[in-house]
């Protein structure tokens, strides 16, 4: 199954190893014990928190200089994030295979990208992670805090918080294949009460396959005004917009290493003169008003605006269509934190209003050569939708003890969708594609209930149990845009049941955690074949999802940290129609990322870090009939400031310049590869006046 006993055992000794290393300093005064916010919406110690809950701070995230998003979070234990073809696309996978289904809920400083009716896989690309301040994965099921989509994660990008330190910067990148970055930051206080900062930048590659250039400019500004002893307001404004070229999937083991560069299966189409690209815009305002409404009562209210615009061409359909869809959304989110005795209350109720429209076009006339259906040009779909979630939620903390807490939660969503189709119902020529009715308009209700118990034996330990359970909305595009096979077909919510047990432990030289989950998910949303070898999407049965997640973070001496997280899991259908009990494709059992960092005592603003990052092997197909053996890869990080305004930074990517794919997957009768980026090398300076 892919599980290399040798790693297993290599990680869990160097993680038990180096907890016992610094056992001496359990009673030292605590300075590893991370702060996170996404589990409540307000700080907390790790340790505080009966959930695994993984941080990246902004000196490693210095180290990292992420270009893409996987260089932001792969360091986190159970936590994989893959680019795909257009570059700055991704697919992630946390406690389930890499896929691209909606369990995952993506915030940028507390805040959704995307609404759960219009899921894109592809979210991370809308946060500006290249300007990050931080970020945070709650892995599992989300909190009472957070509805559909947070099945199997919720992942928050943080922007850089105001410091007070008025000036600005000027940053500059270069790299491999034509990389150049340039952005410039600022700072202001006005009268102690106000403050502003902005962050500008714009990114150029060439790319390192053919056809995959690409441009990417970001955009960050934020605002916070005390208004008074008890009221501030932060104020968040979010746009990017990223211009990338697809390069296609390489088929065969033999492309995979003897022709890595290659555009691969979409060449033809390229040379016929086909522009094939993606384009990703995002635009959100936030306006957050926080207010102390007694010493044992704040409330919390966030208004915010948002339009996303994603544009393609469907390089994984055979005839290449054309996508461009539209969001523009208004949302409230409302939340009370309140405290009675040995009581703990938060509140609150999330609502949301989008309005949506996708046109999918077919560009030419398209008669396959093998496997498929014939489709004429013209607009296989022209659709609107608007949507609107309501999503009142409580949370109730009991102190039972200075040691013990019980908690419990409900979340109730309400979710519904009004259908527009601008073009005929039905069958759309003699293609498989069909287009539903305009009375298509289902609704959907979920009733989440959470549980957790905590058992706190010192101030910095915490041992706990969870219990959450979750749901997915099908989104608009698996509602709509259908094949022949499910024109009839409604499909149900996913649901979960997610079970976690954890030990935390933070000391004056190490953090360590690690937790046991298991999850399963009923009516799971799965990919069946036509007879023309194409993709339509129905409810089948249960899958299963279980696993371990360890990390450690150590401060071996004054000169030598570490920083381990592994994850081993398993992922299978339950009883399914088609795959039985297979282990699912693309879930690799066992992943690391191993770093050490050097600074040395006799220059103590230079960090030096050099990582290791295994993934096992993977089936390629839910038959399970063929697997890919995985890789490793190392990577070199170097930072160093010579002077107080002034820092410089240098890293290698994939130092052995190993040849392997990050994506892997078997259909249509090959065997299909995105392959991994040869040896990079990146440079920058940032300079502050």
């Amino acid at each position: 199954m892919g599980f290399n006993k040798n790693n297993y055992w290599a990680v869990v000794t160097l993680l038990f190893s180096g907890s016992a290393s610094v056992n001496a300093a359990d009673t030292e005064v605590n300075v590893l014990d991370s702060i996170t916010v996404t589990t409540t919406r307000v700080e907390e110690k790790n340790t505080e928190v009966a959930a695994n809950i993984g941080t990246k701070e902004q000196a490693e995230i210095k180290l990292d200089a992420p270009v893409l998003q996987k260089e932001l979070f792969n360091s986190v234990a159970g936590v994989r994030v893959t680019q795909t073809g257009s570059t700055v696309g991704h697919m992630t996978s946390i406690r389930m295979p890499t896929n691209t289904g909606p369990y995952y809920l993506f915030l940028q400083d507390g805040v959704p990208i995307q609404s759960p009716g219009f899921f894109n896989h592809n979210g991370l690309a809308y946060t500006n992670y290249s300007s990050a301040g931080k970020a945070e994965v709650l892995k599992g099921t989300g909190t009472a805090l957070y509805g559909s989509d947070s099945i199997a994660a919720t992942i928050n990008v943080l922007s850089k918080d105001i410091s007070g330190d008025d000036g600005y910067s000027v940053n500059a990148e270069l790299g491999s294949d034509g990389f150049k970055k340039l952005g410039v930051s600022a700072e202001k206080t006005v009268e102690g009460d106000s403050s502003i900062y902005a962050d500008v930048s714009h990114t150029d590659s060439d790319g390192w396959r053919d056809h995959t250039a690409h441009t990417r400019d970001e955009v960050t500004i934020k605002h916070t005004q005390y208004i008074d002893d008890n009221n501030e307001l932060k104020t968040v404004f979010i746009a990017n917009k990223t211009d990338a070229e697809m390069a296609g999937d390489l088929i065969g083991l033999d492309e995979l290493y003897n022709n890595t560069t290659s555009v691969g299966n979409i060449a033809s189409a390229i040379s016929s003169g086909l522009e094939i690209n993606r384009k990703f815009d995002f635009v959100r305002l936030s306006t957050e008003l926080i207010n102390d409404y007694s010493k044992d009562i704040q409330l919390n209210t966030t208004a915010y605006l948002r339009t996303n615009r994603n544009r393609y061409i469907a390089t994984w359909e055979n005839n290449l269509p054309q996508n461009d869809s539209k969001e523009n959304t208004i949302g409230l989110m409302f939340k009370a934190d309140i405290t009675s005795g040995e009581f703990n209350y938060i509140a609150g109720i999330d609502t949301e209003y989008t309005q949506s429209s996708r046109e999918y076009t077919q560009l030419f006339n398209y008669v396959p050569s093998g496997w498929g259906s014939a489709v004429d040009a013209g607009k296989i779909y022209d659709y609107e939708v608007d949507f609107y979630s309501v999503s009142p939620y409580l949370r109730t903390e009991y102190d039972v003890n200075d040691k013990l807490q019980i908690a419990g939660g409900l979340r109730y969503d309400a979710n519904g969708f009004d259908y527009t189709n601008n073009l005929a119902d039905g069958q759309y020529g003699s293609s498989s594609y069909s287009r539903a009715s305009d009375d298509t308009d289902p609704d959907f209700t979920h009733l989440s209930p959470k549980a957790d118990l905590s058992y706190k034996p010192t101030i910095n330990e915490l041992i706990y149990f969870r219990y959450a359970n979750g749901f997915r909305i099908p989104s608009a595009s698996r509602l709509y845009s259908l094949r022949t096979n499910n024109i009839a077909f409604t499909l149900e919510p996913e649901k979960s049941n997610s079970f976690e047990f954890g030990y935390k432990k933070a000391a004056a030289s190490y953090e360590f955690g690690a937790s046991v989950y298991h999850m399963t998910i009923e009516d799971t949303i799965v990919g069946r074949k036509n007879a023309s070898n194409e993709t339509f999407y129905v409810n089948g049965d249960d899958s299963i999802h279980k696993g371990l997640e360890l990390s450690l973070t150590s401060e071996l001496s004054n000169q030598f940290k570490t920083k381990v997280a592994y994850s081993y899991s398993e992922h299978n259908y339950n009883n399914d129609i088609q795959y039985g009990d297979n282990e699912q494709a693309a879930a690799p059992n066992d992943i690391a990322n191993v770093r050490l960092f050097y600074t040395p005592d006799q220059l103590k603003t230079l960090t030096a870090m050099l990582e290791w990052e295994h993934v096992g092997d993977y089936w390629l197909d839910d038959d399970n009939t063929i697997k890919y053996k995985g890789y490793d890869a190392g990577h070199l990080k170097v930072t160093y400031d010579p002077e107080k305004n002034l820092s410089l930074f240098f890293k290698v990517n994939n130092i052995t310049d190993r040849v392997y794919a990050e994506t892997a997957s078997f259909s249509y009768g090959s065997e299909r590869y995105t392959p991994a980026a040869p040896r990079q090398f990146f440079a920058g300076m940032k300079y502050k006046f």
